[in-house]
């Protein structure tokens, strides 16, 4: 069964030649800007139309009201529509410049501009190196390593802490 029957309906049964040019009430919303997608709509033999759903503001439930009221052949209108809870968004994630870099890539970069200018050699730390190993391997004597951290403490805070990929600035011994 069709809308226009169901409109006919509310006249006795009878389809009316006047009511196929009525719009039915979701056409008639769309038609004045109002997205009826959460609306329902149930119509009464007594000529009313019932509207359930969910609106975005009082206002539009009011809106609608007066649409449905003005089509023809309602009688009335019985509203139980709600406004819609407001959307909670996040806050947006600040904009990341593209002169930015990710925090890791910063501290890099900031521990190199911070580093002096090695006039030395460069060794890279490999998995299982400690600084009394490089030190044995470098000077000869382990318990040199001191001299390594030293040289190094713009990206060595704990002399027992280096990791593997660090470059380190080997200094050259003060006789």
């Amino acid at each position: 069964m069709g809308i226009m029957d169901k409109l006919g309906g509310l006249f006795g049964g009878n389809k009316s030649p006047a009511l196929d040019s009525v719009s039915p009430p979701s056409v008639v919303l769309k038609e004045n800007g109002i997205d009826p997608s959460d609306l329902n709509f149930k119509f009464n033999a007594n000529g009313t139309v019932g509207v359930s759903g969910t609106a975005a503001s009082q206002a539009e439930i009011d809106r609608i009201r007066e649409l449905v009221e003005g089509i023809p052949g309602v009688t009335g209108v019985s509203s139980n529509i709600t406004v819609r809870p407001a959307e909670v968004t996040p806050d947006p994630e600040p904009e990341r410049q593209t002169t930015e870099q990710p925090a890791a890539e910063a501290a890099a970069a900031e521990a190199k501009a911070a580093e002096p200018q090695a006039t030395g050699r460069t060794y890279t730390v490999q998995s299982g190196d400690s600084l009394w190993k490089i030190a044995a391997e470098m000077y000869g004597e382990g318990n040199k390593y001191m001299k390594i951290f030293e040289a190094n403490t713009h990206i060595l805070k704990d002399p027992d802490k280096i990791f593997p990929g660090q470059e380190l600035v080997i200094p050259e011994l003060d006789d």
